[in-house]
Order: structure tokens, then sequence, then C-alpha cells
């Protein structure tokens, strides 16, 4: 079964759990049973699930762990063959969610469970804590279907037999809810060269790219006063991007002559056209040199105000101002370039943002809208930029 179906299944039985003992999860090495634990400190985790005794009449019978960080649940599924070998005559089921090598006895079908899972990807969108809830499930058939699919190598359909099961009925629910290490405490990329500890991480997330051409990028979303702030780091080998390469990429970015692609930093600046590019007081687009918490880079600010677009179909729309500064440097073999990118926020004063014609820019900023960026906003930008660069620190060896 896929996890769409899993998913259907475990909704329709939210409403009809029956009486039952509840399930419990044990921690400190699976020997305490609790409702709460600390991932700074947990080594295992397992499971223990109450069986109805009526089990052998199911047809399917599954053990449930539903993330409040995901929308798909954790599972183990017993066909009818494995209810008789498995779960008659047992008054509950033991499993280990997370074993202190790592792995798991639930999955995701399409995809393995870890402490990842219960452990990285809340703390990476923000969550100071998450929840799940354990509990069984047994289900019997109501008949079956069938799904035609085009098979583009032999040219031909082909149908497939599906089983179809009821709403299901529930049995026995416990719940664990886990503290996540908070991100004042630090975090890094995929391979641990980038580190960024920051003191105040309250209004951000973050998440990391497993994109294997975009080399350990870490990406912050800061949200603080009144700006939407991304700080996007990359870091690349000589043979995708050398030093001067990767700075002439950027210099070609704020020019608008970058052709974006997935694999380079540079997408989020896709919306660049050097004819809106406006001049930043006190600033310039070429490059020089600053050093931040011991390190040298090479900085250069771009700005750029609102634009009208056309649009594929027909007619304009706006597309927001940007505020960019660009750090690059060097950290042992690879070359790596910060982005600190602040869209500008706009306000519509009508419901549409298409425009039949292109309107006058010079004219169109109270009628039909409003614009956040000022001179006095740039200064407020480059002080969330300074705190993630003094909070940003490097593996070097």
């Amino acid at each position: 079964m896929k996890n769409s179906l899993l998913t259907l299944m475990m909704v329709g039985l939210l409403s009809n759990f029956a009486n039952a003992q509840d399930a419990k999860f044990f921690v400190d090495k699976a020997t305490t049973v609790s409702t709460t634990c600390d991932c700074a400190t947990i080594k295992s985790i397992k499971v223990t699930i109450p069986i109805p005794s009526n089990v052998s009449t199911f047809d399917n019978y599954t053990l449930y762990v539903n993330l409040s960080s995901l929308d798909v649940p954790t599972y183990i599924s017993f066909e009818k063959k494995d209810i008789t070998a498995k779960l008659v005559g047992k008054k509950e089921y033991s499993a280990y969610l997370l074993k202190e090598d790592g792995t798991s006895d639930f999955t995701f079908d399409d995809a393995a469970f870890s402490k990842k899972d219960l452990c990285s990807t809340p703390r990476m969108w923000g969550m100071k804590e998450m929840t799940m809830e354990a509990s069984g499930a047994g289900y019997k058939i109501t008949g079956y279907h069938y799904e035609d699919k085009w098979n583009e190598y032999y040219k031909k359909w082909e149908s497939t037999k599906l089983t179809d099961y009821d709403e299901g009925v529930g049995y026995g629910s416990g719940s664990l809810t886990i503290k996540q290490t908070p991100l004042s405490d630090g975090f890094s990329d995929e391979t641990g060269l980038i580190t960024v500890k920051a003191a105040n991480t309250d209004s951000c997330s973050y998440s990391i790219s497993e994109d294997l051409q975009l080399k350990g990028a870490l990406r912050i979303e800061d949200n603080s006063e009144d700006f939407q702030t991304t700080v996007t780091y990359a870091y690349f080998d000589d043979q995708t991007f050398s030093y001067d390469a990767l700075k002439d990429e950027l210099n070609k970015s704020m020019s608008g002559k970058f052709q974006v692609g997935d694999e380079s930093p540079f997408y989020y600046l896709r919306d660049v056209m050097s004819t809106q590019k406006k001049e930043i007081p006190g600033k310039s687009s070429s490059f020089s040199k600053t050093t931040i918490n011991g390190t040298s880079y090479e900085t250069a600010s771009y700005y750029q105000s609102f634009y009208f677009a056309h649009r594929s179909g027909g007619g304009y729309e706006i597309k927001a101002g940007v505020y960019a500064t660009f750090y690059l440097t060097k950290v042992g073999k690879y070359s790596l370039v910060i982005l600190v990118q602040t869209k500008d926020i706009i306000e519509l004063n009508t419901s549409s943002t298409s425009f039949g014609e292109e309107p006058d820019a010079k004219e169109v900023d109270a009628k039909w809208f409003t614009s956040h960026f000022t001179e006095s906003d740039f200064p407020k930008m480059d002080k969330i930029a300074e705190k993630w660069m003094k909070a940003t620190t490097y593996k070097t060896n």
C-alpha cells in the first residue's frame, strides 16, 4: 500500500476508535515509559501498541505513528497471513521507532524512517517540540477496482487490480512529545563545513539542500522586523565553479545577463532586470573586501526597484523589488558564496495583480499598491545580513 492510501485510511479512522488500553512509548534506551523526551538525550524509542482480541477478523492491521511535523504516518502493516502469524493471540505488539543504530522497524513505504524525522526536520522548520501519536487500526476489504496506466515502453494500456478497504477501526492511542534542540545551539549544512550559531533565532527557520550540484547548501529564512530575508550558502569545487568563475557568475547576475539554472545559488535572482537597477547610497555593486569573524570576503550589493513584467497569457504583473548582498570567500578547497536577499513587500490596493497595458511606474505606486523599500530601509537590511554573517563559522580542516 502506498503512502497516499495509508494516509486516507488513517484519516478515515480518526473518529472510529474503539475503547482499548493505551499505546506506550519507552525511552532511556527503551526501558522507561514516558510521554516526553529530549532530542539532546534520546538514544532509542520503543512503542508498544495494544492488539484487539478480534484481530483475526481483519484483512489488514496497521500500526501507525503519526508525527505532527509530517502529513503522512510511518507504519508497520500486516496483511491477512501476517496477522495470523504475528498478531493473533497477542495483547500488544512492540516495535522500535528508533533503534540505537539509527534504524527503525517503521517505514514510510517509499522512504526509511530515521532520527532525522524526529529531530532534524522539525528543528529545521523552527518547531520547538514535536508530538507523535501511536495507534493501531484494523481494516476489512469492501471490494476491488482497476486502475489503468499507459505503458510507454510497450505502447499500451495496462490494468492493475487494487483493493478497497473500509474506514477502519482504531485501537489504543498514546502520545510522546519530543523537545527539539534550540536553533541557538547552532546548525550546519549536510557536510558540516558551515556552522551558523546565532543568539536570536526566534524568527527563523532553515533548510539543507541535498542537491549534489549545490554542494552543502544551507538556506535560512529570517522573518525578523518588517522584512523577509533569505540567506543562501553554497560552495563549489573547482570542477564546478572556480573562485574566479564564481565571481564572474555573480557579476553576471547583477547585470541581468546571468542565465539561471537549478544548480546555481543565483536561481533566487531569476527576476533580475538590469534596466531596473538602482544606486545604493554609500555602496557600489563592484566587489570590495571586508573581514568578518576572521574570514576575508569580497562583497557586493545589488538593488532594483519593482517593475512590470509581461504575462505569457497577456497583460502585465508586478515583480517585487529586491535588495541583495553577495559574500564570496575561499574555504579550504571550496569557493563559497553567501547570498543575502530581501524582497520588497508589496501591499496591493487592488484585488488584481494583472494589468491590461504596462502602467507608468512613476504614477502607479499610490494608486495600485504600496512598496515598502525606502533608503532608510537599507541599513536595517544590512543589520540582518550582519547578524547572520557574524554567526557563521567554517570547518577548515
